[in-house]
């Protein structure tokens, strides 16, 4: 996977992370997670030990939420559900 590649899924895990965690209902809301991201790191370390803190939260988040809480995804009134499906590509 290129650098490229991996700070895109990076950029989404986290972007996903953070609609679950802080309970994001709007578009508002996502904008605010994507405004919040941080930029991408330096090197490839960085940029792998990002990914996986951003894999872990993303995971952690799914397992904690029950799928019919209300989440924000892709613009819809949507749940945690939806999200699960968008991030595991069912």
């Amino acid at each position: 996977m290129t650098d490229d590649d991996l700070w895109e899924l990076t950029r989404t895990r986290l972007f996903w992370a953070g609609i679950l965690a802080n309970g994001v209902t709007t578009e508002d809301g996502a904008a605010a997670v994507e405004a919040a991201l941080p930029t991408r790191p330096s090197s490839r370390e960085d940029l792998t030990r990002l990914h996986r803190l951003a894999t872990h939260e993303l995971t952690g988040m799914l397992a904690l939420l029950s799928d019919d809480e209300p989440r924000w995804a892709d613009g819809h009134g949507s749940t945690v559900g939806d999200v699960r499906r968008l991030v595991e590509g069912r």
